[in-house]
């Protein structure tokens, strides 16, 4: 049996209404995760947050925290008395060696996720896929993401699927590693014409459509596509990046086979910025049709400017 561990939050002043739901939150302390798990907190949910690893001071009130794997056993008695679940693990790199795959992250874990529900009888699972995943897609990534969705959609749980493009906000993977690279180094690699387009989407915003589906009866059994309110190409968006650091840099394309050598060669060395996986990705872009997320939650509305809030936290340690 794995060790767990658990620490549950101060209740302080706060008093949860009858109606109020305990929500199992699996990914709880990953980007998405810290932001839907402040959403649920702040709509009267209480929250059993599992994690690898435990948020080691102030835990915010009404959080039960779980220290586990969670395609491992022990973890599920934490969780009675859930009545809804939202399932966020997920990873974009695989490291085999130390035993994380996305075969694991992605299917096993989901199936695990799953039984969890049938056991301790929770019937409500709100699920994170990506987009793009698909049936015979060039990735592993994809692949295994459609077979979690596979599993999801088999269960006789009252599941909803969410598919988001890439994310933004402060702490992302996506214009923070950017933008570090663009503040490095003045002459920026762009693989091929650039012309490729992303959907850039506020993780806020998908935070608050999976904390608003629990309550929404309609989004059982739906899968909703999430991107932004602008496809924007690779070439926009590092401008965009360079604007909202107040940086000018130069954009250098790099022929798209001399591209995919050099990731070859440096995937594999630590703290590689790219995987080939990753550029295929990328380069197949990754765009939808938001129209059924909008009806249904009012969302997207925020646009991608880049990450202005590192510009803000230029600003505050220039004034320490």
């Amino acid at each position: 049996m794995d060790r767990i561990s658990t620490v549950q939050g101060n209740p302080g002043d706060r008093t949860p209404s009858p109606e109020t739901r305990r929500v199992l939150l699996t990914g709880a302390r990953g980007f998405v995760g810290s932001e839907v798990m402040r959403q649920l907190l702040a709509s009267g949910h209480e929250v059993v947050a599992i994690s690898r690893r435990l948020q080691a001071r102030n835990v915010p009130p009404g959080v039960i925290q779980v220290a586990a794997d969670i395609t491992g056993d022990g973890w599920q008695r934490w969780c009675e008395g859930c009545g809804a679940a939202i399932h966020l693990v997920g990873i974009i790199r695989q490291a085999p060696r130390a035993g994380v795959t996305f075969e694991r992250a992605h299917v096993i874990a989901t199936r695990r996720v799953i039984a969890a529900c049938k056991s301790l009888g929770i019937r409500r699972l709100v699920h994170m896929s990506a987009l793009g995943a698909r049936e015979g897609a060039a990735t592993p990534y994809h692949r295994t993401k459609w077979q979690a969705e596979v599993a999801v959609r088999a269960s006789s749980l009252n599941w909803t699927i969410f598919r988001p493009s890439t994310m933004f906000g402060p702490g992302d993977g996506f214009s923070t590693t950017i933008a570090r690279a663009v503040r490095r180094f003045p002459i920026f690699p762009v693989f091929g014409d650039g012309t490729y387009k992303v959907q850039p989407v506020a993780v806020e915003e998908v935070a608050r459509c999976f904390v608003a589906a629990l309550e929404r009866p309609v989004t059982v059994g739906e899968t909703y596509d999430l991107g932004g309110p602008e496809a924007l190409t690779y070439n926009e968006v590092l401008r965009r990046i360079g604007q909202a650091l107040g940086l000018r840099r130069a954009f250098v394309h790099l022929p798209l086979g001399l591209a995919k050598l050099a990731v070859s060669m440096i995937q594999h060395f630590p703290g590689a910025p790219i995987t080939r996986d990753q550029l295929t990705m990328l380069l197949e872009g990754s765009t939808c049709d938001s129209s059924a997320a909008s009806l249904t939650f009012g969302v997207p509305a925020a646009r991608f400017l880049g990450p202005i809030w590192l510009k803000d936290k230029q600003r505050e340690e220039g004034r320490e």
